[in-house]
Formats: C-alpha cells, sequence, structure tokens
C-alpha cells in the first residue's frame, strides 16, 4: 500500500517529464575534480551578459591553490592563456566522446607548465592557446593536474568546471552526469511577463505579475489577469539555490501549458559558444538593460536561431482571441527535477490596441540599411531578433575633441546579434598624416566603447556590437605606464592605460624577449632562470588601439 500511494503521489512528476526530452548522459563517469564537497557559485544555463553560463563554477573555500584532478581518464589536448575569459585554462579529451575543460586556474602540473612556458618563450607571447599532441600527457582519473585561482575574468577564487561534446565541442549542462551535489530546492520563482505579440518585444512595456508562493503554488494577486491582446507570448524571472549554498542560480527547464494542453518549453543545455549571444535573445534585453530582472521568454522571438525551445503542441503564443479564461501553468525545473509550478487565468480585455505608424522599421531575418550624407551602416541578416521601428538623430556634440556631430542609431535598450561597421564622415579637419589616429566613440545603456576606425572615400568606418549615439574624434595619446615593482620581492610589476584600449606589450630584457604575465591591465614578472643575477636592462614596450606606443626603461639589479 505504502510503495502504491508513493507512486501515485509520483504520478505528477512522472508525467511532467514526459514533456520534453530526457538527457541520457553517462552518470558516474566523471569525478569531483577537487578534494572537497562540489559547492556552487554558478550552474550551466545561468543568465549573464551577453551570454548563458557554459559550466559549473565549483567553491574553492573562497581561497586559491586547491589541487584540481582530472575527473576521467584522458589526454590534455589543449591549454589556453589569457589575461581575460577563462584565464588559464585546461582541456582533456576523455575516450567516452567528451571533453572536460577546468579554467580560471593558477598554475598546470609541472610538467605541462614547464611545456606551455617552452612555447610561450618560442612565440614570444604570454597569451596562447595549444593544441597537445594526444599521446603527449595522458592522465588518470583523479591525477592532479593544476592548482585552483583565480585568473583570466574571474571574479573570486573558484574553479570553473565544463563538460563538452568532443565531436561538436558543444557544453553540455554537467548537472545532468549525475555529480554528487545536494538539491532538494525547488526554483524560486518571483514575476512573470505578458507581451503583446502582435507588437515587437521592443516597442512595448510588458505587464508585470509579481507571484508568491500558496498552498505549493505561485500565484499571482488577481486570479485572472486580462490583458488587450489576441495573441500573448509569456516571460518568468526565477532562480534556483543548491541545497547546500545560497548562491542564486539559473534554472534549467520551462514547460508552458494552455488549459492544460502542453505548448512549448525550453531546456538549458547543450548551447555553444557560437550561439551563446542569442542570450540577448532568450531574453527581455530591454527590460534588463533599463535597470530590470533577466526575464526569460517562454517563446521563440523572430530571429532567435537558439536551439534550446521545443514546441509541443503550439509554439508558446497564446491565442485569446476566443475570450474566454485560459488556465495558463508554468512548470520551473532544475537540473535535478525539482519543480515549482505558477498558475493564474488569462482573459483577453475588450477594446482596440494600437500601434504607432512606423517611418522606418527593420526586420529579423533581413538585411537592413541605413544611409544619409554623414553617417550610414547596414545589419546582417542575423542582427536582429524581432522588428523595430528604428530611431535616427544628429545632435551638435558637446565634446570639444569630437571630429564630427553625435549621431543617435536606435537605442542601446535593443539588442544586435553581431558585429556591423558604421561609417561616418567628419565635419572637421583631420589633421594631414593623423587620419589612422580617429577613432568612434559609441555612448549607450551599458557604457561607453571605443574602436579603432579604417578610413574609405572619405568616411571613417569603426566596428561595434551595440546601438548608441556614435561620433569621431582623434586619440594622439600614448598609453601610461606605471611602475608598482622594480624587483624588490623578486618581481617586477608595471600598470598600463589608454583611452581607446590596449592593443598589445612587449618587455625585453637586455635585449631578448622576456615574458610577462598579464592580469587585468597589470603585468608582472616572477625573477626566474630567464634572468640571471647581475645588472639588468628592461624595456617595456605598449602599444594602444590606433598605434600610439608609450616606453618604459627600468634598470636593476637581481
Amino acid at each position: 500500500m505504502k510503495r502504491m500511494l508513493g507512486l501515485i503521489c509520483l504520478i505528477p512528476q512522472l508525467l511532467q517529464a514526459q514533456y520534453l526530452p530526457n538527457k541520457d548522459y553517462p552518470k558516474g563517469y566523471f569525478r569531483n575534480p577537487l578534494n572537497v564537497p562540489i559547492e556552487l557559485a554558478g550552474n550551466f544555463g545561468e543568465l549573464r551578459p551577453n551570454h548563458f553560463h557554459s559550466g559549473i563554477d565549483i567553491k574553492t573555500q573562497q581561497r586559491e591553490n586547491l589541487e584540481v584532478h582530472a575527473v576521467a581518464d584522458g589526454y590534455v589536448s589543449r591549454v589556453g592563456v589569457s589575461h581575460t575569459g577563462f584565464g588559464n585554462a585546461l582541456y582533456i579529451t576523455h575516450p567516452n566522446g567528451y571533453t572536460t575543460v577546468y579554467a580560471h586556474l593558477n598554475r598546470f602540473y609541472p610538467q605541462l607548465e614547464k611545456y606551455v612556458k617552452q612555447k610561450q618563450y618560442e612565440q614570444e607571447s604570454w597569451a596562447t592557446s595549444l593544441e597537445i599532441p594526444e599521446g603527449m600527457f595522458p592522465v588518470k582519473k583523479g591525477e592532479f593536474v593544476a592548482w585552483s585561482g583565480n585568473t583570466g575574468g574571474s571574479g573570486g577564487p573558484h574553479l570553473h568546471l565544463e563538460i563538452r561534446n568532443t565531436a561538436t565541442e558543444k557544453p553540455l549542462n554537467p548537472l545532468l552526469f549525475g555529480f554528487d551535489v545536494p538539491d532538494k530546492r525547488a526554483p524560486e520563482v518571483y514575476r512573470v511577463a505578458l507581451y503583446d505579440r502582435s507588437k515587437s518585444l521592443y516597442e512595448q512595456q510588458p505587464i508585470m505579475l509579481p507571484v508568491k508562493l500558496v498552498n505549493g503554488q505561485y500565484v499571482p494577486a488577481q486570479p485572472v489577469v486580462k490583458i488587450r491582446a489576441s495573441e500573448v507570448g509569456v516571460a518568468v524571472q526565477a532562480i534556483d539555490r543548491m541545497s547546500n549554498s545560497a548562491n542564486a542560480n539559473g534554472i534549467y527547464e520551462v514547460v508552458l501549458l494552455d488549459n492544460d494542453v502542453p505548448s512549448i518549453g525550453f531546456q538549458l543545455d547543450d548551447i555553444g559558444y557560437d550561439e551563446t549571444r542569442y542570450l540577448n535573445a532568450h531574453i527581455d534585453y530591454k527590460v534588463k538593460k533599463s535597470g530590470g530582472p533577466y526575464l526569460q521568454l517562454v517563446f521563440a522571438l523572430p530571429g532567435n536561431k537558439l536551439d534550446v525551445y521545443h514546441d509541443l503542441k503550439g509554439d508558446g503564443i497564446l491565442n485569446l482571441s476566443d475570450g474566454a479564461v485560459h488556465q495558463i501553468k508554468l512548470l520551473v525545473k532544475d537540473a535535478y527535477g525539482n519543480t515549482s509550478t505558477v498558475k493564474f487565468g488569462l482573459q483577453q480585455q475588450a477594446g482596440e490596441t494600437s500601434e504607432k505608424v512606423c517611418a522606418n522599421t527593420m526586420y529579423p531575418d533581413s538585411r537592413n540599411i541605413f544611409e544619409n550624407n554623414q553617417v550610414e551602416f547596414f545589419l546582417e541578416e542575423q542582427a536582429l531578433y524581432d522588428r523595430i521601428c528604428f530611431n535616427y538623430l544628429e545632435l551638435p556634440s558637446k565634446n570639444p575633441k569630437a571630429l564630427s556631430n553625435t549621431f543617435r542609431l536606435h537605442t542601446a535598450l535593443v539588442p544586435v546579434h553581431n558585429t556591423y561597421n558604421p561609417r561616418i564622415k567628419t565635419n572637421r579637419l583631420v589633421p594631414l598624416g593623423l587620419e589612422h589616429k580617429v577613432v568612434m566613440v559609441r555612448e549607450g545603456a551599458g557604457g561607453s566603447g571605443v574602436s579603432a576606425t579604417v578610413l574609405e572615400d572619405g568616411w571613417y568606418k569603426g566596428s561595434f556590437r551595440d546601438f548608441g549615439d556614435f561620433h569621431l574624434e582623434l586619440d594622439t595619446v600614448a598609453p601610461k605606464i606605471g611602475v608598482i615593482s622594480g624587483g624588490k620581492g623578486g618581481k617586477i610589476a608595471f600598470s598600463m592605460s589608454d583611452a581607446s584600449g590596449i592593443k598589445s606589450y612587449r618587455a625585453e630584457l637586455d635585449g631578448k624577449w622576456l615574458m610577462f604575465v598579464r592580469r587585468g591591465n597589470v603585468l608582472t614578472y616572477t625573477f626566474d632562470e630567464h634572468c640571471p643575477p647581475g645588472s639588468h636592462n628592461l624595456k617595456l614596450t605598449v602599444t594602444d588601439e590606433v598605434g600610439n606606443t608609450a616606453v618604459q626603461h627600468l634598470k636593476f639589479s637581481r
């Protein structure tokens, strides 16, 4: 009888699990990469600026240099070193068709560290990406391979772990592989948003419905919500927490039901780096850029090519034209199947809806062009996710360094998927011989950006991935170099800065290339075999994006 009652209780969960595909990844094949229990600071699919998080972030007890171990047998297939992104990263390919990635490391294990350093000196570059032959560095499950750290684009000590499909190189959701991470907590849902899908997502403000947990289900204040639209899209704001961690992580799955009929669902798994920027189409970008929350759309925008959505008996667009009350249900899950349910009624409200007349509509899946005598650009077919009513304004520039007026190209509250090339003409004389020093400056939501330009038939062409306000100015200022340490404590360190960005740096010790490690805009060299005892002359050259160069000389003794 107890078993039967238990099965009866499980029936709703079993039925829910059938809506979207079950993932059949190997369980128990991979071990914990650390010697401490797994506590997550971030999970796969967590929403980040312009991308989905591609792995799990494992806490390292707020410290660096914990031992990192191979999660399974395999071989080191690649190593990356950079001051951005993954920092020091190690890739291990396994015989079962998967590759694991370990990122933000401080150092690799000694034999590998020696090999990487040799290659860096051969290439005369600290930043490197090395493909490594299969038989050179084999590893066994549990073997020590690196020390954890805080390198690259890391906000604190942790280990970033990915599991990728070796053939496609797509990151997969590691929590579907059976790691021992305690989690019995269902996702927390904060609000639902409603959209009139006869209009562009970017030409409206959604109806926001805060929800609260009542009798085990999330509900809004009013049981039936009325909306002046016949076709409605839904978005949800939700997070997930693990049983042993208070961090607000991302959800895994959402299914939308209309009168108990499943319409659409999405699962955050198997997302490649070439498509991760479609996060900006998966969320209400305008709301987020305006200071609001992450709202995940439970429908696909026309220009969204992300392959995480599953049309069931609909496409997520709710048809309310029958005038009846539709019982809407959202099933919000984490990777372990813990589920939260959102319920509310939805009904079309009588009345006319209006949409403004637009003089210049731009469409997704189309090549869009704008041009006049002073500014022009075109957008490739993949650039827009939904149609926009393009706004343009020419303003006198308030910047005394400006070589042009300011051109408002729509608004930075609307996303652009790929790079485009605005071209602007100057209205002030550019001194002869300084044409290559002209930069294009963008200002808008999320801050400003600077691009070097190319002169083409009187037009200065820049490169950007955002709309905003653009103007031209001259950059003839060399980067700034500061001495942080001149050899004290066995280290030499410099700071560097520049308005248009650092393009490259090169250090030479007594005329020979010397490797400096870059973290942010700080360069550090720790004395090693490349600096023997005695007196030395060090030369550091730093170049910005338009070729302005600064040189710092340092004489020291070791």
